[in-house]
């Protein structure tokens, strides 16, 4: 079995600074600490020490209390002061007053242990086992530091990676979104409002090479990334399918909803999907799953009775109905996801669908643009700074009379 002696051999030396006006105790104390595994360097007063420690980096201090200058307690204010908080030092004072008026003084000077004269070798031998305990732990707490100063710097670049990546998708989802400008005699309008950074709800306006225009808006369950990817999936597959006739949207639908069930995973989506050909108002809509839309005509609103399918990716074999509607010039049609009537107030009351309507009908009145902005403004003021619970998008098309557009 190894000796404590030995023991103490087989670690890093203490680096010592020995601070004393006497020559003597100074080689006597220089003696005892190399024989407990310490490097000792002297210094006979406070600024001859002082100087050392700006040259090297020690680990322990020793000084006397009573010096000619500067004594002992003054000479620990001028170090801890100079020292910089994250380079450890230990000091310890020898003196021969051991009341408790002296210890406080130099307790709140910095000192961290006492030598008391006459010294013993057990004494001392006690004061540097604690010393060399203090040290590496103080160098554990370093290296820890290091180690997770670097786990960090890792973890911010892992999530700036991320959030770059979250950026791409969302301004990918805005691409998408259908552009502003009307197309012809068929104006658009939309709200759109991501619940999180990136949304699960998509809305697409498709030009088709008949005249017609496909328009849809998906609501994919749940939120994030998942339900992002899924909605881009939707929209890149309906714009790819492009049914141009109420079969063909009928068919469209009908393989979507197999490609989604065949996935065999927990995700689903609500769809309300048609066709208007603008010159002729003539159009054709299926709900999958989706809250009905709304039409607005003279100047009363109305929801459309629409004959309900399954979600997309719950059976694969379910039916998508197309049911006609006619769109005449003024009139508009207002899809929107669950989100919007599901959009709480701070008392948790929901808006519903009959406040949704309420709202289109207190912007009836104004251009199709105004319309849907001063509905996401009350629907902004509704949830407030606490945040949406889910995503938020609505759209609104407009068979143009004709008339130039009054600007906002």
């Amino acid at each position: 079995m190894m000796t404590s002696s030995g023991s103490r051999h087989t670690e890093r030396p203490l680096d010592v600074l020995l601070v004393d006006d006497d020559d003597l105790f100074l080689d006597y104390l220089t003696w005892e600490l190399e024989t407990l595994n310490c490097t000792v360097q002297c210094a006979l007063d406070a600024e001859k020490a002082l100087a050392l420690l700006q040259d090297r980096a020690f680990d322990v201090v020793v000084t006397d209390w009573q010096m000619p200058g500067m004594d002992g307690v003054a000479l620990v204010e001028r170090i801890r002061a100079l020292h910089s908080r994250d380079r450890f030092l230990h000091v310890v004072m020898t003196t021969a007053r051991g009341d408790g008026h002296t210890i406080r003084h130099a307790l709140d000077a910095g000192v961290d242990d006492f030598l008391f004269k006459p010294l013993d070798g057990l004494q001392l031998e006690l004061a540097m086992a604690s010393a060399r305990r203090n040290v590496a732990l103080h160098y554990r707490l370093q290296r820890r530091n290091h180690h997770l100063a670097a786990a960090h710097a890792r973890t911010r670049e892992a999530y700036r990676r991320v959030q770059a990546d979250l950026d791409a998708a969302a301004d990918l989802h805005r691409r998408l979104l259908p552009d502003r400008d009307g197309r012809g005699p068929l104006q658009v309008a939309w709200a759109y409002r991501p619940a999180q950074h990136i949304s699960g709800d998509t809305i697409g306006l498709i030009p088709l090479r008949n005249g017609a225009h496909l328009f849809f808006l998906a609501d994919v369950q749940g939120h994030g990334v998942p339900a992002a990817l899924a909605s881009f999936h939707i929209h890149h597959r309906l714009s790819q399918l492009a049914p141009d006739t109420p079969a063909a949207l009928s068919q469209a639908i009908g393989d979507l909803n197999r490609e989604i069930e065949g996935q065999k995973s927990e995700s689903y989506a609500t769809l309300i999907c048609g066709l208007i050909f603008p010159h002729s108002g003539d159009g054709w809509v299926i709900c999958a799953g989706h809250p009905p839309p709304f039409i607005m005509h003279m100047g009363k609103v109305a929801s459309v009775a629409v004959e309900g399918a399954f979600p997309l990716g719950w059976f694969p074999e379910a039916d998508f109905k197309p049911l006609p509607f006619q769109l005449l010039p003024g009139a508009r049609l207002i899809l929107y996801s669950d989100g919007v009537t599901e959009c709480s107030d701070k008392d948790g009351v929901m808006l519903e669908q009959s406040g949704l309507q309420a709202l289109v009908e207190a912007a009836k009145s104004h251009p199709i643009e105004r319309m849907v902005q001063q509905i996401d403004t009350a629907l902004r003021a509704r949830h407030g700074p606490a945040g949406l619970e889910d995503d938020i998008s609505l759209l609104a098309l407009e068979i143009s009379t004709g008339q130039p557009k009054e600007t906002a």
